[in-house]
């Protein structure tokens, strides 16, 4: 937890500020049971033999002021912690966002979507309390507790004992509630991300369930995972609020043996008066409202150390940031993979096994192969999402390992092989791609996508909204979206991996050919699955189960590859050679 509250650090003043305020207010709130005690003892009981009214209304007066002084200083304690807080979550939850940007593929596989989306809010929603507590809270029990026993003391040593005695009690039954609920929040933590990840299938995935009757499967899954969740949530805040009742209890004991005791004292005659007992029954209220404060701390101290904890998961990954310097290099646009190996953690063989490619600048290059080949694993060695574990990959000749990953994908424009399209308009998503590029640009990349036309039949043109994930545009229009972001960016590398799959022949061609006008003297790289999509390229490049069975011209392959050859069979019904 220490680790996190650094985030605080910048909010030292306002912290001092707030625990000033607050402690102001807690002074307040001690001296006005002394004064009652004096209004008691010198002006009521006194009122029988002198007129005291005078001196009753000028401690009335008094008592009003020191509230009022404490009601300001509360009020303007509670505003700064409140601004404390809000600094705080937002510091932390834009620090888990940015980490979780350089977090591996690995790193976020084990933890999760919903459990990244659900410690960026829920989390650190809980360690916001911890914020609220240091901020100012904190300072008021243990001024309220001493500040209490100490007056209480002043007034009479033997009933003051009475307040000490049921302090440890409280103490003890408050830590054995804590030590009890803190696997219950783990398991509803636990249970909260993956409610998180059913919800968030669920939702990308509405028209498959719908289209397979699957609602009572999809309704049984999520109602098992919030049943557990709100199971452990019930019974820990179950416990919880024993907390509150098993103090009151202890106070409302602790009370009832004060006036009985403080009775026999004023029976046999003992210096204490019944203002001073009515002064020791406020300051017991208030340490053990203290106390009550106290405990809920230690209660929700379990919560925060697992929310920490989970938050740590994040921010102590190992990631993929960068300790080499970015540089100003730019690539011409050639690609070695020497001997390139790779494999996933845990899998029981290699994606990408011995890779050996030579790319020269210029070149339009298909890498092809069916599912599973290993297609998109050599995509992302080539832009440096992974690193090989064997051989290497080389840009000019030197070793990708010694250059920055932000200086490879400067070079390098892609179009990924899912189409990810983002709410806002179609100006915006391809200004993705370039952000200062101008209104020509970007129609420019347009009509080279082939979406010029599409353009022309919305009334808002390149400002027309998309939904989110590009909901409201076909599989064709995606990729092309896509492919536009791609094409607006300059750069002497570009990486089409299975882009053209859901355009149909006669748009792909005219696109391919805008690409090689567009594109000419630019390294052309196209992951596919289809042979009309490669047979055109200087050279294409055949996987086969993480291996390279093949490399050629179309025609050369036909006759030399047998893997491309019933490739080439199963895509035009062709008969083998």
């Amino acid at each position: 937890m220490k680790k996190l509250l650094i985030y605080l650090k910048p909010q030292r003043r306002r912290i001092a500020l707030a625990t000033l305020f607050m402690a102001i207010s807690v002074l307040c709130d001690l001296m006005l049971p002394t004064i009652m005690s004096n209004i008691l003892d010198q002006g009521v009981y006194r009122s029988a033999v002198e007129n005291t009214f005078p001196y009753i209304v000028k401690m009335c007066v008094l008592m009003l002021l020191i509230a009022f002084v404490s009601l300001a200083s509360v009020i303007a304690g509670y505003r700064l912690t409140s601004r404390i807080t809000t600094a705080f979550t937002r510091d932390l939850r834009s620090a888990v966002f940015h980490k979780v940007h350089t977090m591996t593929f690995e790193e976020m596989g084990r933890i999760g979507t919903g459990g990244l989306v659900s410690r960026s809010t829920h989390d650190a929603g809980t360690l916001a309390w911890v914020a609220s507590m240091l901020s100012g809270n904190i300072i008021i029990i243990p001024i309220m507790f001493f500040g209490g026993v100490a007056l209480c003391f002043s007034k009479s040593v033997k009933l003051s004992l009475i307040l000490l005695a049921s302090v440890p009690l409280v103490i003890v039954i408050v830590t054995l509630l804590g030590k009890k609920i803190t696997h219950l929040w783990e398991i509803s933590d636990e249970y909260c991300d993956k409610q998180n990840d059913i919800v968030r299938e669920r939702i990308r995935g509405i028209r498959v369930i719908r289209a397979f009757n699957s609602e009572p499967h999809e309704h049984e899954r999520i109602s098992d995972a919030t049943h557990v969740m709100a199971e452990n949530i019930i019974r820990a805040n179950t416990t919880m609020a024993l907390t509150a009742p098993v103090a009151t209890f202890v106070l409302n004991v602790a009370v009832l043996l004060i006036v009985y005791f403080g009775g026999r004292q004023l029976q046999r005659g003992a210096s204490l008066t019944p203002g001073d007992i009515f002064a020791i029954i406020q300051y017991v209220v208030l340490v053990l409202n203290g106390l009550i404060s106290a405990s809920f701390a230690i209660i929700m101290l379990p919560h925060a150390k697992v929310a920490a904890k989970r938050i740590c998961e994040v921010m102590d990954a190992a990631g993929t940031a960068d300790a080499i310097a970015e540089e100003n290099l730019h690539f011409t646009g050639k690609i070695d993979f020497e001997d390139a190996s790779f494999c996933y953690e845990g899998a029981d063989r290699a994606a990408l096994s011995h890779i050996t490619m030579h790319i020269r600048p210029g070149d339009k290059i298909s890498v092809i192969g069916g599912t599973g080949s290993g297609k998109s694993t050599l995509v992302s060695l080539l832009l440096a999402f992974r690193r090989p574990t064997g051989g290497r990959v080389l840009f000019d000749g030197r070793d990708a390992t010694t250059i920055s990953r932000k200086t490879i994908r400067r070079n390098i424009s892609c179009a990924l092989q899912k189409s990810m399209i983002y709410s806002g308009t179609v100006r915006e998503n391809v200004q993705m791609g370039r952000m200062d590029a101008s209104e020509a640009e970007v129609l420019q990349a347009l009509d080279i996508a082939q979406l010029s036309d599409f353009l022309a039949e919305q009334e808002n043109g390149m400002d027309y909204v998309l939904e989110q994930s590009g909901t409201n545009l076909s599989g064709g229009q995606k990729q092309r979206l896509a492919i536009a972001r791609c094409i607006i960016k300059d750069a002497p590398i570009y990486v089409f991996d299975d882009s053209f799959s859901a355009l149909d022949f006669l748009t792909e061609a005219r696109l391919r050919t805008r690409l090689n006008e567009q594109f000419a003297g630019k390294t052309q790289i196209v992951i596919t699955q289809r042979v009309t999509s490669a047979m055109n390229s200087d050279c294409i490049f055949v996987l086969n189960d993480g291996k390279l069975v093949g490399a050629g011209k179309h025609e050369e392959l036909l006759e030399a590859c047998e893997i491309y050859r019933e490739i080439f069979a199963s895509q035009t019904g062709g008969e083998l050679p």
